[in-house]
């Protein structure tokens, strides 16, 4: 039995076989639109500010977008961001100093990727927290350590601001070409407990010995000031006595000169003496007087007086109404005008 395949006519009425038809359903639209919106949902992807993004294709390196909103094949295409503003890097270590002392040290540096070398460090080195563990902490360790040896510990401590300088000078020239240092600090030096110890004793002992300085120059400052008050004391005495001593002078010359004044007086009138006698006698005779023979102690009375009792153990004579005449004629006279 023979079977007939059908057949289509052709353009112009040939009677060629025809292709067989094929019509999409809603359902088939319907795949075809979802698989359009996921490759477009899977393919836009976004960099943040401060990074840039480093797309491969298969595992290779093809190119470096900025910023923004960005498309790649969602199949193909794999994006990893990378930091490009400026990091901190901070770490702890142990550096023998020149003296030699084992001192704990913590540095910080600061570093950023150069822009138009991304594409290269992540080739070399791959991400920024790799590139700090392979090539910053083990670079900086030595280079602090074989910084740290050239001073003593307390070279560390006065000159702290060039042992930063010369540190980040010796770690930018042995990082490569694709960072960039920009900072470097020394956030901390510590001491071991012993030396920490001996110059607390010496601040100590320092501060004693200012102390007793202070003492010493007070209790100078106070013998000064009583060595002066006793100078000046004295300078005040000698003044005083000075003075006296110019007193008495003047004195004594104004005296000699009216002794000598009244003696040459005196000399040119004899009469004054006589005169001051007569001046100085209140006009009264000598009520008694002494006398006796063998020096016997004998008070006689004048006329008109009483007796009055011997001194002696002999009694004195009574009296008369005449009194001797060796007593009247001792008696003093008036003068003669």
């Amino acid at each position: 039995m023979r079977t007939s395949t059908p057949t289509t006519q052709g353009p112009g009425g040939s009677g060629r076989p025809g292709l067989p038809s094929f019509k999409l359903g809603s359902f088939g639209l319907a795949v075809i639109a979802a698989l359009v919106l996921i490759t477009v949902w899977l393919g836009i992807y976004r960099i943040d500010a401060g990074h840039v993004g480093i797309v491969k294709r298969f595992g290779n390196v093809i190119d470096v977008v900025d910023p923004g909103l960005r498309f790649k094949f969602p199949w193909a295409d794999t994006v990893e961001e990378m930091e490009v503003r400026e990091r901190a890097f901070s770490m702890t270590l142990e550096a023998a100093s020149q003296d030699p002392l084992e001192i704990p040290i913590q540095v910080t540096v600061n570093w950023l990727v150069k822009r138009d070398h991304v594409r290269d460090l992540y080739v070399q080195f791959g991400s920024l927290d790799q590139f700090e563990r392979r090539i910053i902490l083990p670079r900086l360790n030595d280079t602090v350590k074989g910084v740290t040896s050239a001073y003593t510990v307390n070279d560390l401590l006065r000159k702290r601001v060039e042992f930063r300088d010369v540190s980040m000078a010796t770690f930018s020239k042995r990082m490569p070409d694709d960072v960039q240092i920009t900072g470097f600090s020394v956030v901390n030096i510590g001491f071991p407990p012993e030396y920490t110890k001996a110059i607390r004793d010496k601040q100590v002992a320092r501060e004693q010995a200012e102390t007793e300085k202070f003492v010493l120059e007070r209790q100078r400052l106070t013998s000064t000031q009583v060595t002066q008050s006793a100078e000046a004391q004295r300078d005040a005495d000698k003044a005083r006595a000075d003075g006296r001593a110019y007193e008495i002078k003047v004195q004594g010359e104004a005296q000699a000169q009216a002794i000598r004044i009244m003696g040459e007086a005196l000399a040119q009138n004899p009469l004054v003496v006589e005169y001051r006698k007569v001046e100085k006698w209140g006009g009264a005779f000598p009520a008694t007087f002494m006398g006796g023979d063998a020096g016997a102690n004998t008070l006689w009375s004048m006329p008109g007086t009483s007796t009055p009792a011997a001194p002696g153990p002999r009694a004195a004579a009574p009296t008369t109404g005449t009194a001797p005449t060796r007593a009247a004629a001792t008696a003093p006279q008036p003068p003669r005008q």
